[in-house]
């Protein structure tokens, strides 16, 4: 894989993904797939991201057949990596929208600070002030958010700049230096080749696969889709067991996952890491969940309080990770961070002193040098805390500057190793909560401090260094991957104001229209408004704790390894973060693969085609959502009109 390897090696030569071709491509999913996403975001909490990748690579490389010609793999690579961007993104209107419901809301009066109500603490940078007419035409094509529009275009800009040079940096060290597995990255190249070479045999098993998804998404998307949440055939996304198990093991989170994209991955996964990430999960949201109810009511008083009986995952998740983990997670983040760092110390100072042949390796990817890398990203986060202490007066100077470029720099590092070895990333809640827990330990007294950032790069890092790691196993150049991940931000931030301001003005957000939101937007707004008026805890010996766990953990379990037993320590921590119902899938789709389909069809043959046979379930799934999508939209369209 590697381009300067040895000496004897000749190296990789890489060739052209971005093509007219490959640009008509994420034309086409912009317009045709982004509103269907931002519809979805609204409407069921879901994008067709899935759906956009796979129908627009079946559709173009159809399409090039029937012209007698043939998409190259390279620009297979690029209409693979970036349309599901594309066509899944929740464009940053989505949270202007969110701010003009909270501004809005009642709930901005009943919280003050200071005795003034947390509404008037609302910039005009984040939202118009109540009486502007804007929110009553609803519409974001008006002078009044100009100023909101302009600011977060800005910092997005600065953001994708900061990700797209970490992005750069980390693919060379975690596949140049010290190559890391990356499951999700052997489905796309599974995916590509089939696609590509349309070998009979491995069309067949891709078919095969694609139809058995089909059929699944069928069950768990489409029908209720079409014919509402009544008609549902598999709860989604998960079965919910705590109606059956609050009365031995009350505020556990147990249940099945049943989104595929969620699990099914473990078949690329050993046992024994699935395994390590199951325990882990059963130590916090099972375990840790109980025993702090029950036996250790001290712990988390306000956990205490605020369960109840009949709580299902979804409400066990948000009440237990901001009341309950909030203060340990951070801490386990931060001590994963430094055990990583412990351990790949050699390797790190290796990779650092390697990053100096960086842009020197003739007929290879083609990398900026350092300095311009390092530049982007110390400029790009520079400029947007500069922005940012602009902004919002009261916030202490150093902290911006410690988050934004510190913060980011550990998020990056420690996200990528941990996707590239078991798959598994933070979440956006979880890195902000991580700001939050910034400002808390600050005198910064104030609403916009707490809900908007400066330029916090390194959460896309780990999905950017996976598609690098295709790009080399496509033999696509690497810079045309990121050269397309800016023209899709561009697509997205153009287009997106225009479709999001279309689905506003249809219906109110939150509606009948848009039922998702009308339960997740409360939820954000008392968050936000515990945050701002101080009534979440945040305890300093809780994120030492979690350090020591994870620190501490790390090594004994490093240890327990070395002599036989078939623990992982990173596995153990990451799983930590995992629900229990993604990581017990996660580990029977790992036995599955291991003791059932080797037996069945071989190892060797197994190991062979189980990318394909994953990367075609995930078609099948993919094309019926596109299906329930489009119906959809279809039928939602017509009962906003009075005939």
């Amino acid at each position: 894989m590697s381009t300067s390897n040895t000496a004897s090696e000749e190296p990789l030569q890489f060739y052209p993904g971005l093509t007219w071709r490959s640009f008509l491509a994420m034309i086409m999913a912009a317009l045709i797939f982004l509103p269907a996403s931002i519809y979805l975001w609204f409407a069921v909490g879901s994008s067709v991201s899935i759906a956009a990748t796979y129908v627009t690579v079946i559709l173009f490389s159809a399409l090039a057949r029937i012209y007698g010609t043939e998409l190259t793999k390279q620009e297979l690579f690029i209409i693979y990596s970036i349309v599901g961007g594309i066509g899944g993104a929740q464009p940053l209107y989505y949270w202007l929208v969110y701010r003009s419901y909270y501004v809005n809301n009642p709930l901005s009066l009943e919280f003050k600070l200071n005795e003034i109500p947390l509404r008037q603490y609302v910039p005009v940078w984040l939202s118009p002030p109540p009486t502007s007419v804007a929110h009553q035409l609803r519409t974001l094509l008006h002078p009044d958010w100009f100023f909101a529009i302009a600011v977060n275009v800005i910092f997005a800009t600065l953001g994708l700049t900061a990700e797209i040079a970490l992005g750069i940096v980390f693919s060379y060290l975690y596949i140049e230096v010290e190559p890391l597995p990356f499951p999700f990255a052997q489905i796309d190249v599974a995916m590509i080749n089939t696609l590509h070479e349309h070998k009979p045999q491995d069309m067949l098993y891709f078919l095969l696969s694609l139809t058995g998804g089909a059929i699944y998404g069928t069950l768990l998307y489409l029908i209720p889709l079409v014919l509402g949440p009544q008609a549902q055939v598999i709860p989604y996304p998960w079965i919910d067991f705590t109606a059956y198990t609050q009365f031995f093991l009350p505020g556990a989170a147990i249940g099945i996952a049943t989104d595929p994209l969620g699990f099914l991955y473990g078949m690329i996964l050993s046992p024994s890491l699935t395994f390590s990430m199951m325990l882990g999960s059963f130590a916090t949201w099972i375990f840790g969940n109980t025993l702090t109810l029950t036996v250790f009511k001290d712990f988390s008083p306000d956990w205490v309080k605020e369960y109840t009986p009949g709580m299902g995952i979804f409400l066990i998740m948000q009440r237990a990770g901001l009341r309950l983990w909030l203060s340990l997670f951070m801490g386990i983040s931060f001590g994963l961070a430094i055990y990583i760092l412990i351990i790949i110390r050699d390797k790190l100072i290796a990779s650092l002193k390697a990053l100096s042949k960086l842009g020197k390796v003739k007929g290879g990817p083609g990398y900026p040098s350092p300095k311009v890398l390092f530049g982007a990203f110390f400029a790009a986060t520079t400029l947007s805390v500069i922005l940012y202490i602009m902004l919002v007066p009261g916030i202490p100077i150093w902290l911006p500057f410690v988050v934004s470029i510190g913060l980011s720099l550990v998020i990056a590092s420690v996200g990528a190793r941990v996707y590239g070895e078991l798959g598994l990333m933070f979440t956006p809640d979880f890195v902000y909560n991580m700001w939050k827990a910034a400002v808390y330990f600050s005198p910064y007294q104030g609403y916009a401090g707490w809900i908007f950032t400066p330029a916090l790069a390194g959460f896309a890092t780990p999905w950017y260094v996976n598609a690098t790691k295709v790009a080399y196993a496509t033999r696509t150049r690497p810079m045309d991957y990121y050269k397309a991940a800016i023209i899709s931000f561009v697509l997205v931030t153009v287009l997106g104001l225009f479709f999001t301001d279309f689905f506003w003005r249809m219906a109110p957000i939150p509606s009948f229209m848009f039922p998702y939101v009308m339960g997740l937007w409360p939820n954000y707004a008392i968050s936000d408004s515990l945050f701002a008026t101080r009534q979440i805890i945040i305890r300093p010996d809780q994120i030492l704790m979690g350090m020591g766990v994870a620190i501490f953990g790390g090594f004994g379990i490093y240890a327990l390894s070395r002599i036989g037993v078939p623990l992982n320590p990173i596995g153990l921590i990451g799983g930590m973060y995992s629900l229990p119902p993604y990581t017990i899938m996660v580990f029977l789709m790992s036995l599955v693969s291991e003791y059932g389909l080797t037996r069945i069809l071989g190892r060797e043959k197994w190991y062979s085609i189980r990318g394909i046979v994953l990367a075609g379930f995930l078609a099948g799934v993919g094309i019926v959502v596109a299906i329930g999508t489009t119906i959809t939209l279809i039928s939602k369209a017509s009962w906003i009109w009075p005939w």
